[in-house]
Formats: C-alpha cells, structure tokens, sequence
C-alpha cells in the first residue's frame, strides 16, 4: 500500500458518521463475532467515534473500549458521543502519534476500519497491533474498495500474516474486509 501522510478530516465527518453508514455497516452485526462481554476492545483510528457506542454495548460493563485517533477534532467528536450515549465510564479517548499509538493496552479486539491506506507505516501499525493484541485476540481490518485495490490490499494481509496473524475470515461488499487471530 502506498505511504500516505494525510487522513480523513472534519471535512470527511459527514461521510464518516451518519445513518446510510451505520445501516451498510453495522458494527453490531460486523464485529458481534469477535467481541464478547468483558472484552478490552481497541478501535484505531476510531474518526468522529462512529463504532464506538456499539462497541461500549458489546464489552458491558466489565469491558472497556479505547478509542485512538490523532486528530483532536476526531476525539472531541468522539468524547461527545461517548458522553451522550452514558458510557463514559467503560471508554477512554486517547491521542496517538503519526509515528506511534502511544499505548501498552492489551486488546481481545483491535479494530483498523478504513484507516490502514491512511498509514504511513503499515508495517509499523501492525507490528503495534500484534503488540498490543493478547493471544488469542482478534484484528478486524476493513478498508474501502474506492480507495484500496485488491493488490493493495493482500499486500497487507501479506505483512500481517508475516507478522505472526492468522488468517480467519476474508470478507466484504462495499470493503475488503480480513480477521485475524493472534495464535
């Protein structure tokens, strides 16, 4: 995938968070699966939060849900939702790097959606999210088809089972979609 230094911004949020989105991508049914009760769940690059209430519904309240992003409009966006939807107490809004995520929580669930091609590391991130993923957890990557060819795309998947992932599920109409497991 190429290096890229630029990321979706405000400008994109209308894209990013509305109804048309939720209901072609319904985190409740694309990630129900993967994520159980007391799960800590990672969402990187998390944007205006769009998954991030449904994910703090699947964890409960035993788990705990971090959302990363590195822009501040993101997380602000975000830490609204968040509050609004009364699950302050099970999610944390935290600011990563361009360079790093800047965190040592372990995950049973990280969650890359649309935001790999944004990168400018792909390798970098996933040695992170292998880092960060517990064994046995799972690494859920979509990225868009209108942004990410196929070629593109088993580059990736290609860095991430180098990167000691297994391969799980391939999926996807309107992305490219793969899961992993962390042996």
């Amino acid at each position: 995938m190429n290096k890229k230094t630029d990321v979706c911004g405000l400008d994109h949020v209308k894209w990013l968070d509305n109804g048309v989105r939720r209901f072609l991508q319904n985190p409740r049914k694309m990630f129900k699966p993967y994520i159980k009760e007391g799960d800590t769940v990672l969402d990187v690059g998390c944007g205006p939060g769009a998954f991030i209430p449904a994910l703090a519904e699947m964890v409960g309240s035993s788990g705990k849900v971090i959302a990363i992003d590195l822009q501040d409009e993101m997380l602000a966006l975000t830490r609204k939702k968040v509050a609004s939807a009364g699950y302050t107490s099970r999610v944390t809004v935290h600011k990563c790097s361009a360079e790093s995520l800047d965190i040592s929580q372990q995950a049973d669930f990280i969650l890359t959606f649309f935001m790999m091609h944004e990168t400018p590391d792909p390798l970098h991130l996933i040695t992170e999210i292998c880092h960060n993923l517990k064994p046995g957890g799972t690494f859920y990557l979509a990225e868009p088809k209108f942004h990410v060819t196929k070629s593109q795309f088993l580059d990736v998947l290609q860095i991430c089972e180098k990167s000691g992932l297994v391969l799980i599920n391939e999926q996807g109409i309107v992305s490219r979609t793969a899961v992993f497991r962390k042996n």
